[in-house]
C-alpha cells in the first residue's frame, strides 16, 4: 500500500483518552488537587475569597502567583506578598489566569518525555495563545475577558493527550508535516490520527466539570462556525488567538505555520487581518515576560 495513504486504523475512544490523561498526570487521585483548582479557576462564577482559598493551599502555585504578580508583566510597583494582595490590585481575572498557567506548566512538564511532541513548545504556543485571546478580548469582546486567557491557555492540551493516547499517530502527522508544511492539522490528522486533538481536550475539560463554554470553544476551537452559539464568540477567539500566537513565532511540531486567518472567526468579532499586526508584535514581548515569570 502506498505509504503516503496508510491503512485506517481503529478509531481511540473516550476510556482510553481518559486512561492517558490519568497517565500523565491530568486525572487520577495524584492530580485530583490540581483538577480541582482548575475547575475552580475556570468557574466564570467564582469569587475572590475562593479562588484566594483554594491558590493558597498549593505552595508552588501560589509562590508562581506571586512571582507572576511581582513581574515586569503586571508591571507592579509595589511588593505583593499575598494572594489577597495580588488579588485587590491585579483583579480576579488576572490571578485565575496566572494560576492556570502555573498548573498547565506543572502538568505539562510530567510530560517532557514525550518522544513524538516537544511539549516545551507546546507550553510556549499556549501561553502566546492566552496572551493573544486577552488581549482580543478587551479589545473587541470585553464580556469574555474572564474566559479568553484561560481558553487560550487550555485549548491545545488535547495535543499532549493525542501524543500520549497515539504517539504512533502523532509521529506520521509530524512526517507528514515536514513533508508538507501547508496542511493543516486537521487534515493531518485525518490521514494519520486514530483520535483527533479537540476530541481528547473536550473530553478532559468535560470530566474535569469545566463550563460549556471553555469545553465547546476547545472543541471547535480550528472550527469556530461549528460551535454553538452561544459560545461562537469564545472559540473564534480562540482561533484567532492560535492564529496571531502562531504567526508570532510560537510554534510546535505540529503546527509550524500560521498559514491565513479564519475569515468566519475574523467576521465573527468584527475584525480584518490587518487588525491582527499589532497583536502579532506584542505577543513576543509580553509571552517572554510571563515566562520568565513562571520560571
Amino acid at each position: 500500500m502506498d505509504a503516503s495513504h496508510p491503512p485506517p486504523r481503529r478509531a481511540i475512544g473516550l476510556t482510553e483518552i481518559l486512561k492517558a490523561a490519568t497517565a500523565m498526570g491530568a486525572l487520577g487521585a495524584n492530580a485530583q488537587s490540581g483538577q480541582k483548582l482548575l475547575a475552580v479557576l475556570c468557574d466564570p462564577q467564582v469569587k475572590s475569597a475562593v479562588v484566594a482559598q483554594w491558590v493558597d493551599q498549593d505552595p508552588m502555585i501560589s509562590a508562581r502567583v506571586l512571582r507572576v504578580a511581582n513581574s515586569p508583566y503586571y508591571g507592579q510597583t509595589r511588593s505583593v506578598t499575598t494572594i489577597a494582595r495580588a488579588l485587590l490590585l491585579l483583579g480576579l481575572d488576572a490571578v485565575r489566569g496566572i494560576a492556570a498557567a502555573a498548573c498547565l506548566d506543572r502538568t505539562l512538564s510530567r510530560g517532557g518525555a514525550l518522544v513524538a511532541l516537544d511539549v516545551h513548545a507546546v507550553m510556549q504556543h499556549s501561553l502566546a495563545s492566552a496572551v493573544a485571546a486577552d488581549m482580543l478580548a478587551r479589545a473587541c469582546r470585553p464580556a469574555l475577558s474572564g474566559a479568553a486567557f484561560i481558553g487560550g491557555l487550555l485549548h491545545n492540551f488535547g495535543v499532549v493527550i493525542q501524543a500520549y493516547v497515539d504517539a504512533p499517530g502523532v509521529e506520521a502527522m509530524r512526517a507528514g508535516r515536514r513533508d508538507d508544511a501547508g496542511r493543516g492539522i486537521r487534515q493531518l490528522e485525518a490521514q494519520y490520527a486514530a483520535v483527533g486533538h479537540e476530541d481528547c481536550v473536550a473530553a478532559l475539560f468535560d470530566t474535569w466539570r469545566l463550563p460549556d463554554s471553555l469545553v465547546m470553544a476547545a472543541r471547535h476551537h480550528h472550527d469556530p462556525a461549528a460551535a454553538p452559539d452561544p459560545h461562537r464568540d469564545l472559540a473564534a477567539t480562540l482561533n484567532l488567538a492560535a492564529y496571531i500566537g502562531l504567526a508570532g513565532g510560537y510554534t510546535f511540531s505540529l503546527e509550524t505555520d500560521p498559514g491565513e486567518p479564519d475569515v468566519g472567526a475574523l467576521r465573527q468579532i468584527g475584525l480584518a487581518k490587518a487588525d491582527l499586526e499589532p497583536f502579532v508584535r506584542e505577543v513576543p514581548l509580553r509571552v517572554t515576560e510571563l515566562r520568565r515569570a513562571l520560571a
